[in-house]
């Protein structure tokens, strides 16, 4: 039985999407913003890079050549289809289990809003970011089920739009909650369980 993985990932990064749409309305009003747009450019390195791993040719209506970055650098296998399932689901998982968690104190942009809670249950007991592992998951799945040069420039792309606004979401939170957010930060890693 054969299954195509960049169907799987597509799938995940639909009801992803689908999920933030649906349940976006139901936060608390901002009550303060920070950082460049209010940390509202990290969209724009997500669709960057992601429009970089998943269609290439839009490059050559700039001038530049559809080929390029375009080696595939993995080849393809059902040992990597099935790491890239695995990663998929379970960035999926890991996204829509941490937006639960915050619950109506999420915000797609670097804010604080009206009563702020600082989350530490669920995910968050491990670390701080789960909702942008999660994304990095799936943007590592999208990235190896594609496999060529781009695909990994884009995945650098969106890792970069999630610790650039990562650094602002902490700034914040630790100016809002000094002591609570420096125990909090002393307990956690950022991004990877015990780890980073």
């Amino acid at each position: 039985m054969s299954f195509n993985a960049e169907w799987v990932v597509l799938i995940c990064l639909a009801i992803f999407m689908l999920y933030w749409w649906l349940s976006a309305p139901s936060v608390k009003p901002i009550e303060k913003t920070q950082g460049w747009l209010a940390g509202n450019w990290y969209t724009i390195l997500l669709l960057t890079g992601f429009l970089l791993i998943a269609n290439f040719k839009f490059l050559s209506r700039l001038g530049i050549p559809a080929g390029w970055l375009g080696e595939r650098l993995l080849p393809a296998s059902f040992y990597l289809d099935v790491l890239v399932v695995l990663l998929a689901a379970g960035g999926l998982t890991v996204a829509i289990v941490a937006r639960r968690t915050l619950g109506r104190n999420w915000s797609g942009a670097v804010a604080i809003k009206s009563e702020h809670e600082l989350v530490t249950a669920g995910l968050y007991r491990y670390i701080r970011h789960p909702i942008y592992t999660g994304v990095l998951m799936l943007a590592a799945a999208a990235g190896l089920s594609v496999g060529t040069e781009r695909a990994g420039l884009g995945f650098l792309i969106i890792l970069l739009g999630v610790l650039l606004k990562l650094r602002d979401e902490e700034r914040l939170l630790f100016d809002h909650f000094p002591r609570q957010y420096e125990d909090y930060r002393r307990r956690t890693k950022r991004l990877v369980p015990f780890i980073w």
